[in-house]
């Protein structure tokens, strides 16, 4: 029987990783980088993305901020990100043990009644209001009225809980899902679908081994992003999957960072940002065509962004240097440092 619907299209930790968040204080006391002087454009970055937690140096007197980003790093600097702006202290949570169930069903007296070790085992709409199928039976009176749906792993923090509703469908001819037929729940928090967001366990075991895996599976499990249908496909230009060898365990730690999927990240995981530049017109920008402009253009209304020219262009494809992240997620970090109008 065909799935409902699908999920909709994430060794070396190099001193990548800056965020925003004011309530974390990691207490780290900045050593002084001989390569980053005082009073220099990037100075006040560095200082404040390294006491964060969210950049290291290059070695322990050098924070080399000329040198390039690659994509594995923009993954953890997300994650971290992520974790701090949550109320975390930037630290990414190790994997769980990938062979317990993430997805549990209980009844309203406490009774474990259906357990999956994936989403991909089930039938199911990730909609505004998502619906998962547990029976192919029309009534299947053995499934209780009500459920609660536990999502997330016992060794891996918080497990979300939500409530749902006992369903039966049965799809009219001429329909997209002409022919389903069958018995489940449907939860009227969307947060439900994060049970969508993990990839297939093959994938999951695929990658496991990767330094960076770790960071990807958070924002997957957090609902922040899809890592096979938007961190591998964008990675690789959506060329992932068709034969053409893209191999995310070899290029994510290889390949260079341009500053759209910089953006891209950022904006996912900053949360929300003061607007401080209502009128912004990006010349290399197109809000209607080009990737990530919505993203771009909310970082630069946020004062976050700025060009890389005088014309004020943005320059999506150019490659990124960390004392060029370090500047604009300082800017995330502390409002005051925001580029204003007229500033």
């Amino acid at each position: 029987m065909k799935r409902i619907a699908g999920l909709i299209l994430t060794a070396v930790f190099l001193s990548v990783l800056c965020i925003p968040c004011a309530a974390a204080d990691t207490g780290r006391a900045y050593p002084g980088f001989s390569d980053v002087a005082e009073g220099s454009a990037s100075y006040e970055a560095v200082k404040l993305c390294y006491e964060r937690g969210l950049m290291n140096g290059a070695s322990d007197t050098a924070f080399n901020p000329q040198g390039k980003l690659n994509v594995a790093q923009l993954v953890v600097l997300a994650a971290r990100l992520y974790n701090l702006q949550n109320g975390g202290d930037s630290t990414v949570p190790d994997l769980p043990d990938l062979s317990q169930p993430y997805l549990r069903f209980y009844d309203s007296e406490g009774n474990l009644f259906a357990s999956f070790n994936s989403a991909q085992e089930l039938q199911y709409n990730a909609g505004e209001q998502p619906y998962i199928s547990l029976s192919n039976a029309p009534d299947a009176p053995d499934l209780p009225e009500t459920c609660k749906l536990e999502i997330g792993f016992e060794d891996y923090g918080q497990v979300r809980s939500f409530e749902g509703v006992k369903e039966s469908h049965e799809s009219a001819g001429g329909t997209m899902h002409q022919g389903f037929v069958g018995t489940g729940y449907r939860f009227a928090d969307p947060e439900a679908r994060r049970f969508a967001a993990l990839p297939n366990r093959s994938l999951m075991e695929q990658f496991q081994e990767a330094w960076w895996f770790p960071a990807a599976f958070y924002l997957g499990i957090e609902n922040v992003l899809h890592i096979e249908g938007e961190l591998f496909y964008r990675a690789s230009n959506g060329n992932n999957g068709d034969g053409s060898g893209y191999d995310p365990a070899v290029r994510f730690s290889k390949d260079n960072a341009t500053r759209s999927p910089f953006a891209w990240l950022v904006e996912r995981t900053a949360g929300e940002l003061e607007t401080v530049n209502e009128a912004v017109t990006v010349p290399d920008i197109n809000p209607d065509e080009t990737q990530d402009a919505a993203a771009i253009l909310r970082l630069y209304q946020a004062g976050v962004l700025t060009g890389v020219d005088q014309a004020g262009n943005f320059g999506g494809d150019r490659e990124l240097t960390r004392a060029q992240a370090a500047i604009m997620l300082a800017r995330v970090l502390d409002p005051a440092l925001r580029v204003r109008p007229g500033g």
